[in-house]
C-alpha cells in the first residue's frame, strides 16, 4: 500500500508528500501475519484455528539488516579457488552444503554429512568456522489479552507492564485507547484491520464502519 500525506509547508500552502510511505501487508489465509514499512516489522502470531491474536512481536528495520548474512556454499564460492579467486559449484554441491548448514545451525548434523566431510578431510568445527555468524535482533515482543470475541484489549509486554490498553462498544468501535509507547495494534474483531486512512475497518473482503454497526 502507497499512502501520499499532506503536508504544510512554512507559507502554509498544502501539499501531497513528494515520497509516498509505503506498507507491506502478509497474510496467512484470511490472517494477517505481517505489517512492515521502512521503519518496522510487526508480526502477529494467532491461537491455532483462529483469528484470536495471541503474540505481537515488532522488530526495527536496522535490526532485521543486520540478519543479512551469506550461506556457507556462497562464502566458500567467494574464496575457493586455487589461486583464492571465486569458483562457481555445481548444483550439487550447493545442496550438500546448504544441508551440511542447517543441520550444524540445528545443532543436529547427520551421519551420513560427517562421513562425507570425513572423506574429504574435513571436520564440522572446520565447517562452522566458516560460516557467517547468526545475528539475532533486538524485538519488542508482547502478549495480547482479548475478551471472548477475539477482540484485542490490551497488550502486555514480557515484564508484566500494560503497554496498551484500549475500551470498545458492543459493534468494536474504539471508545478509549491508552496507548503511551505509541505502537501500532490495528488488529480488532476477528478478521478486521483498522485502516487509517478511512478510518474503516478492512474486514478481509470489505470495509466495516463500526459506527454503522
Amino acid at each position: 500500500k502507497r499512502v501520499w500525506r499532506r503536508e504544510r509547508d512554512l507559507t502554509g500552502w498544502m501539499s501531497l508528500s513528494r515520497k509516498p510511505q509505503v506498507t507491506w501487508y502478509g497474510w496467512d489465509g484470511d490472517r494477517l501475519t505481517t505489517i512492515q514499512n521502512d521503519r518496522t516489522r510487526i508480526q502477529t502470531i494467532y491461537q491455532p484455528g483462529s483469528f484470536t491474536p495471541l503474540i505481537r512481536v515488532e522488530t526495527a528495520t536496522g535490526e532485521l539488516a543486520k540478519t543479512q548474512r551469506r550461506s556457507l556454499a556462497d562464502t566458500l564460492q567467494q574464496s575457493g579457488g586455487e589461486d583464492g579467486g571465486s569458483v562457481v559449484f555445481p548444483p550439487v554441491l550447493v545442496q550438500m552444503l546448504d544441508r551440511l548448514e542447517s543441520e550444524i545451525l540445528a545443532d543436529r548434523v547427520s551421519e551420513e554429512s560427517r562421513r562425507w566431510l570425513a572423506s574429504c578431510g574435513l571436520t564440522v568445527a572446520q565447517m562452522q568456522s566458516q560460516m557467517d555468524p547468526v545475528y539475532t535482533p533486538a524485538r519488542k515482543i508482547h502478549l495480547y489479552h482479548c475478551d471472548h470475541r477475539g477482540l484485542p484489549l490490551a497488550l502486555i509486554s514480557t515484564e508484566g507492564t500494560t503497554a496498551w490498553y484500549a475500551e470498545y462498544d458492543e459493534w468494536g468501535n474504539l471508545l478509549n485507547e491508552e496507548n503511551p509507547h505509541q505502537l501500532q495494534q490495528l488488529i480488532r474483531l476477528p478478521g478486521q484491520q483498522y485502516d487509517e486512512e478511512s478510518g474503516l475497518y478492512y474486514n478481509r473482503h470489505r470495509y466495516y464502519d463500526p459506527l454503522q454497526g
